[in-house]
């Protein structure tokens, strides 16, 4: 979970170059690079910067980021209720070791000039191999390959007409490739015939069960139970984004500025070659073999832009007026043939064919119009009071007729006081109701309460606190949902020299949320309730309050110390721990992450060990492990030390 490989590496290098006389200078009269992370970190960046004067500007970065993951609780408990005895599942059905490359790319024609000329290139692109799941009569293992890329180009002219008021015009065009595909993995056992079979992954339950106990050799199983003989799926993606796009900023009238955006979208994703193959059996259905294929088609077109203007009234009262307008459509079509073989047994040969073809056609619509009034009062050199409104209208439609009006009312304060010098405070209150929602977890009424503080008695000593409070709830019939978010954070540094210094953090995070379930399972959970009788009506008969409660601690100390001119010590300790608990419907679910411990001492030394040369030692360990019953899927702890050796050079 840390990613952190042995071997050397370049943790950072930077090189930064300046013309003494721009004049004399040819092709730049500034370069700047740097870079780290190359050689083993899971996160590697460069950096490129070249200007000339007036006649170009460039920026360039490359990042690369790694992501392994291998936490086996990941889309799991996936084994059954009735399974005996159980084997643990050591690595995750869905573990996934990708790379990510992003490439950005920008220049600036004639920067400084009345018309300038932008233009940029970014690619980025995700591939590598992960796990995913299957239900097709039992969880199928499959390998997923995963390929996503996406290209932007940006053409933009900025005019500068008049004396601080610059004209922007941008296109954009994004084309997006999705070419990941899945197959079978996991083929561990075999039918009396020779053939290679996938129980799926619930390995605790095979061999107790009527699949494979009364068969021998060892390895073979019962061909009427559900079983993959083979799986692969395509569906290569097609996206094609092309966006412009007008903007203004101005300040030329007196007392008076304004900005502007208007932007119009067009978008087409296109899926021309699905193909879905399933070769095994689905003994419930009674399905020898399954082919999918098909196509789809979706356009998205965007219409947003917004509006603000700040006027100085006087000199101690401001207004600010922002408007907000967002229309959006989505129609799509697909159509794809399914063909299903009956089947009882994976010994014979595929059946009698079943083909059925589905067509649909589907759409969302949504407009939003938000205006956002806000007036600002300096009532005394230490004091700034700001008092505002928001209204805010969504409606939504789609191909089903429904039909969604939301009208949203908001209600703004802030304050920013400095009761002393040393002392500053910041308060905001943002407080919201709306008649309707969108979602079952969308609030209809909403607090956000935040307030900020630091206060330096001393040169060497800086307090600072941060309340910040989030509670939301939509309490209609058959939701009644509650959540709320509490954060209260401290944190002080104390440097007295160039000596010696000391940090302290900590911080308390409180996340709640409940929202009532309607659900059928078998067996019943020991925490099931009764559903309300809407939910009886529609097959989901029991009820579960879908609690999840997540308080947590984060603590750390940092110091360092510099006990004579060559050498500089930096130290401490870092943890975050959780006890929660959230409401679990599947009986084999335990808490998990919810109740864990993250810890992370460390400590560096650096040593100059001769003119423009230092040596650097660095230290890290990492623990995490979890406070709550092992489960079905040990182990979930881990722990590591990382120690690095290097060496820094400046000229």
């Amino acid at each position: 979970m840390v990613n952190l490989q042995s071997g050397p590496r370049i943790l950072d290098q930077s090189l930064d170059l300046r013309a003494v006389d721009p004049s004399h200078a040819i092709l730049f009269d500034h370069l700047s690079t740097s870079s780290f992370g190359y050689g083993g970190d899971p996160n590697s960046v460069s950096f490129l910067n070249i200007a000339k004067g007036k006649l170009y500007d460039f920026r360039g970065s490359f990042r690369r980021d790694r992501q392994y993951f291998d936490y086996n609780l990941l889309a799991n408990p996936l084994i059954p209720p009735a399974s005996t005895p159980y084997v643990p599942i050591l690595d995750s059905p869905h573990l996934y070791n990708t790379v990510r490359r992003m490439t950005d790319l920008n220049l600036t024609l004639a920067p400084l000039s009345i018309v300038s000329v932008r233009l940029s290139y970014n690619h980025n692109i995700s591939e590598g191999p992960s796990y995913s799941t299957l239900h097709v009569g039992t969880e199928a293992l499959l390998t997923q390959f995963w390929r996503n890329s996406t290209d932007s180009w940006t053409a933009g002219i900025d005019w500068k007409s008049v004396s601080h008021t610059t004209f922007s015009y941008d296109e954009f065009i994004t084309h997006y490739k999705g070419d990941t595909s899945w197959q079978l993995t996991g083929l561990n056992y075999q039918l009396s015939n020779g053939s290679p079979v996938s129980l799926g992954i619930d390995l605790s339950s095979v061999w107790n069960s009527p699949c494979a106990a009364p068969f021998s050799p060892v390895g073979t199983v019962n061909p009427a139970c559900s079983g993959f003989l083979s799986y692969n799926r395509s569906a290569p993606t097609r996206a094609l984004f092309p966006t412009e796009q007008l903007r203004f900023q101005s300040a030329s009238i007196p007392h008076v500025t304004m900005n502007g955006r208007l932007l119009y979208s067009s978008g087409n994703s296109t899926l021309n070659n699905f193909n879905e193959l399933f070769n095994g059996l689905d003994s419930r259905a009674k399905i020898r073999q399954t082919l999918v294929t098909g196509s789809s088609h979706t356009r998205r077109v965007n219409v947003n832009g917004d509006y603000s203007v700040t006027w100085q009234i006087t000199p101690t009262i401001a207004a600010t007026d922002v408007f907000d307008f967002w229309d959006f459509r989505m129609p799509g079509t697909n159509s794809f043939t399914t063909t299903n073989y009956a089947g009882t047994t994976m010994l014979a040969p595929p059946g009698t064919v079943t083909t059925s073809t589905a067509s649909d056609y589907q759409f969302i619509n949504q407009k939003t119009k938000t205006d956002t009034f806000v007036v600002a009062w300096d009532a005394t050199p230490r004091a700034r009071l700001s008092l505002g409104y928001r209204y805010r209208s969504r409606i939504i439609t789609d191909a089903g007729g429904d039909f969604i009006p939301i009208h949203e009312n908001w209600g703004l304060f802030g304050a920013t006081l400095r009761p002393t010098p040393q002392w500053r405070v910041n308060f905001n209150v943002d407080a919201m109701y709306a008649d309707n929602a969108f979602t079952r977890i969308s609030p209809r009424q909403m607090q956000h309460y935040i307030v900020r503080t630091t206060y330096k008695p001393h040169p060497w000593l800086i307090l600072a606190g941060t309340v910040n409070i989030r509670e939301s709830r939509d309490n209609v019939q058959t939701v009644n949902h509650l959540e709320h978010n509490r954060d209260f954070s401290f944190g002080t540094s104390i440097s007295p020299s160039e000596r010696w210094s000391l940090d302290l953090n900590y911080a308390y995070d409180d996340v709640y949320s409940s929202t009532l379930e309607c659900y059928a399972s078998t067996p019943v959970p020991p925490s099931a309730g009764i559903a309300p009788p809407v939910c009886v009506a529609a097959g989901t008969p029991l009820l579960s309050a879908g609690y999840y409660n997540a308080p947590t601690q984060f603590g750390s100390i940092g110091f360092m110390l510099v006990p004579i001119k060559r050498v500089r010590f930096n130290g401490g300790y870092r943890m975050t721990a959780v006890n929660g608990n959230s409401d679990f419907i599947n009986i084999r679910q335990v808490n998990g992450s919810l109740q864990s411990q993250f810890q992370s001492p460390y400590a560096n030394l650096a040593v100059d060990i001769a003119p423009n040369w230092s040596w650097k030692t660095d230290y890290n360990y990492y623990s995490y492990g979890e406070g709550t019953p092992i489960g079905p899927t040990l182990p979930r702890s881990f722990r590591g030390n990382v120690c690095t050796l290097g060496v820094h050079y400046a000229f």
